[in-house]
């Protein structure tokens, strides 16, 4: 396992220190990141969304805290997965087409492939046999589609369902669950991501959307939702796979147009291209972005030197959204366009995705 590894003394003391807010040239402190990352999954713990567990807004926490998890040793996050899992007998929620479903299934895939339970692994490996089973095209529309939930229609899904499968693809060594995240990854991509911005439209309701300053509309989470997706998948998809330097490629494209249009604060607003509609740095885009960023650096796939300075400026914006008490504030809310947000908005995702980020900033090397 790749952990640190803390004496309780250690961490019980560093757990009332300050955090510090280092500048954007020095990587921070590993005790520190791990202690902000285990304040802000301890407050969410006891702080809990009303959805149930099952779906994407926990399905995306459970990402983070699995990260937590591996990057701590801590067994009680691990066991925050398992608790979920026995409850629901390892099963999806229903409707299970919809892509949001199987945000849950990557955190139980984790778990089978560390502890090898053939009952983490047997319901979500039913689920995706029942997608690849079905002879119906793809419709990737949005707008006016009878079946809009039933395929990958709308960005936020390339975070939601493909790691999933690429997670059962390692499990079970069976390539067609790799090929047809790939097959549907670039349907999805092909309607969706704008060859010019670098950027993915959240659906298609936005093709000719424009803000009240005449910029086009581009998301930021749905777009974190997207780098994210990327990195989930990458982790998993084989260095020989013969459409993974297109995947590489739109991973370059999109962080150079990311690092591109960050704020001088570190984070990014809700609508990316326009800054003055809502002008406050969003949490949960801007967590995701640092951990797609930090991860490529990490990975040898960014230049260290041209996007260190920009992940941690990131980091350290992101940590001073982080009240004293462990909320991650400053997250935008449930929705699917860029919209206002205060200091006192958390959601289970935003600290999802500051989770998977630390776990990457802790890998950084001086």
């Amino acid at each position: 396992m790749n952990s640190l590894k803390f004496f309780p003394v250690l961490v019980f003391l560093l757990s009332f220190s300050v955090i510090s807010t280092g500048n954007d040239n020095s990587i921070p402190n590993p005790e520190e990141v791990l202690v902000i990352m285990q304040k802000t999954a301890d407050w969410q713990l006891i702080h809990p969304w009303h959805n149930s567990k099952l779906d994407w807004e926990y399905g995306a926490f459970y990402s983070g805290i699995w990260a937590l998890y591996k990057s701590s040793g801590n067994e009680k996050y691990k066991e925050e997965i398992r608790k979920v899992g026995e409850e629901n007998n390892w099963k999806l929620r229903n409707d299970i087409y919809h892509a949001d479903r199987l945000t849950i299934a990557q955190s139980f895939a984790d778990m089978y492939l560390e502890e090898k339970d053939p009952l983490m692994l047997e319901k979500i490996q039913w689920v995706m046999d029942m997608y690849i089973d079905r002879t119906a095209e793809a419709d990737v529309r949005f707008e006016g589609n009878p079946y809009v939930f039933e395929w990958w229609t709308w960005c936020d899904a390339l975070y939601m369902a493909p790691p999933a499968f690429a997670r059962v693809y390692t499990a079970t060594g069976n390539i067609k669950y790799l090929d047809y995240l790939d097959k549907h990854w670039w349907l999805t991509s092909d309607y969706l991501y704008d060859t010019t911005e670098h950027l993915f439209y959240r659906d298609d309701r936005f093709f000719n959307a424009r803000t009240e300053n005449g910029k086009k509309v581009f998301w930021s989470r749905g777009n974190g939702w997207v780098m994210g997706g990327l990195v989930r998948v990458l982790q998993h998809m084989p260095e020989d796979y013969p459409t993974r330097p297109k995947y590489i490629t739109q991973y370059k494209e999109m962080a150079s147009k990311i690092a591109a249009i960050q704020g001088s604060d570190g984070l990014w607003r809700s609508s990316l291209l326009d800054a003055e509609e809502f002008p406050i740095g969003e949490s949960s885009g801007s967590a995701f972005f640092c951990y797609a960023l930090t991860w490529g650096i990490n990975q040898g796939l960014l230049d260290k030197k041209e996007y260190l300075p920009v992940v941690l400026k990131a980091w350290y914006a992101l940590v001073n959204n982080v009240d004293p008490d462990g909320m991650m504030g400053y997250v935008q809310q449930i929705g699917d366009s860029p919209k206002a947000i205060s200091k006192t908005d958390w959601q289970v995702y935003g600290t999802g995705a500051f989770l998977l980020a630390g776990s990457e900033i802790l890998k950084l090397k001086k």
